[in-house]
């Protein structure tokens, strides 16, 4: 039976995990070809600097329109003046007018240009282009290659908001935001695929499902007192044990 002595304080567990969370953090960025000078000098920048350097500033701007750009995506969809008959998006113009680009950026009520628009559809995967130079959407999420770190520096900054303020709420008794996970340390290889597929049409199903109400929450006018934001991220994980060293 183990003893209270036996177990780690809170301290040491703590530390263990912000050094688990670092490596990992690390270890993402180096998968992605991020410097170890850039990774150290940007630890620096963050304890010597009291406000965001111009790359953090200029991240953010890009992240922000790529956020925009996926309330974009969700008006061609979901807007009839943007659909088929058998409510399908349709191609749109990148010329001024009611079936193009400027008049879906409009509609989605998006604080970026059309331009900045345009050029970010022409890099997407999401968006084909047809023989007309007319845009087709080809899937609802709007994606760019090449945009692993920055799409995870967005989730993770939330999440680890999240957890903060969980933390603080539950101090405080009142009602806490949203975050589960479930776990199995063993499972079948083989079986595994049909679930995650299942895992994938339902997440897929959900986010589609409060798209339409959290677009309904969204101000009709610019930013005013008691203005805020709101998203939701749902993801799921593998990772494929490592096979036992045979001992002589």
């Amino acid at each position: 039976m183990m003893r209270n002595t036996d177990s780690p304080s809170a301290d040491i567990v703590k530390r263990q995990g912000a050094s688990a969370l670092i490596a990992a953090t690390i270890a993402f960025l180096n998968a992605n070809d991020i410097s170890k000078k850039l990774i150290v000098n940007s630890i620096r920048q963050y304890y010597r600097l009291r406000k965001p350097p111009d790359s953090v500033r200029q991240y953010r701007k890009l992240a922000r329109a790529y956020e925009h750009m996926g309330i974009v995506m969700s008006t061609w969809y979901s807007s009839s003046n943007f659909l088929d008959s058998e409510c399908r998006p349709i191609p749109l113009k990148i010329t001024p007018g009611p079936k193009s680009i400027y008049a879906l950026v409009r509609a989605a009520r998006v604080p970026i240009s059309t331009a900045i628009a345009i050029q970010l559809m022409h890099r997407s995967p999401s968006i084909a282009v047809d023989s007309l130079g007319n845009l087709i959407a080809q899937r609802r999420e709007f994606v760019l290659p090449d945009f692993a770190v920055p799409r995870a520096a967005l989730v993770i900054e939330r999440y680890l908001d999240t957890l903060h303020r969980n933390s603080v709420s539950h101090k405080r008794k009142s009602v806490l935001l949203l975050e589960r996970n479930c776990h199995v340390p063993e499972v079948n290889v083989r079986t595994i695929a049909p679930i995650l597929r299942d895992i994938k049409k339902r997440g897929s199903a959900y986010i589609d499902s409060v798209n339409g109400d959290i677009e309904e929450l969204r101000r009709k006018r610019s930013r005013g007192k008691g203005s805020g934001e709101m998203s939701v991220h749902i993801f799921a994980w593998t990772r494929f044990a490592r096979p036992a060293k045979n001992k002589s």
